[in-house]
Formats: C-alpha cells, structure tokens, sequence
C-alpha cells in the first residue's frame, strides 16, 4: 500500500527532485524558462496544499513505512497521460 509523501526537509526535497522532476517532460517547460509561469502543476500544489488536505497531489505517494517516495505522473513522454503505479499494464508486451 501507499500514502501520500512529503520531503521532510529540503536535502530530502533536492533529492527528490533529481530523481523525478529533474527529468520529467512534465517539468520542462519550467526547466527551460523558468519565469515563464509554465511548469508541473504538482510541484505548485505540494508547495500550496498541506499533505492531509484533498487537494494535495495524489501522484506524490510513498510505501506505508515511509520508502520508496515516487511521483507516479513521472514521464519522459509530455502527451502520455497521468496514470495510476499501481495499476497493473493490460497492454504491455513482455520480452
């Protein structure tokens, strides 16, 4: 199971970046210019919205004993739409 993360700090908040929002499309046009106002709105929202209201991302997850913290909208493709990690491939072809 999973529970919504949120960087205890900001040495766990860089690290978090450079695994996940570092390189994903979603981020890239933040990345690009970054006075454009253009960016990942889920970064914005962990910033506004505290963890336990409804409005925080529910794409910034962790297991329930606190490892693992991972944004599951990450994606090197930008049209590919969010989906959910625990849901299982239907279509995936396996080698």
């Amino acid at each position: 199971m999973s529970k919504p993360y949120r960087p205890s700090n900001g040495t766990e908040g860089d690290i978090f970046d450079h695994w996940w929002c570092s390189g994903c499309a979603r981020d890239q046009a933040f990345r690009d210019n970054p006075d454009s106002g253009d960016g990942c709105s889920i970064v914005a929202s962990t910033m506004i919205f505290n963890i336990d209201e409804p409005e925080y991302p529910k794409e910034w997850i962790q297991n329930d004993d606190g490892s693992n913290p991972r944004c599951t909208a990450f994606t090197t493709e930008p049209s590919k739409p969010v989906r959910c990690d625990e849901t299982i491939d239907l279509f995936s072809v396996s080698a």
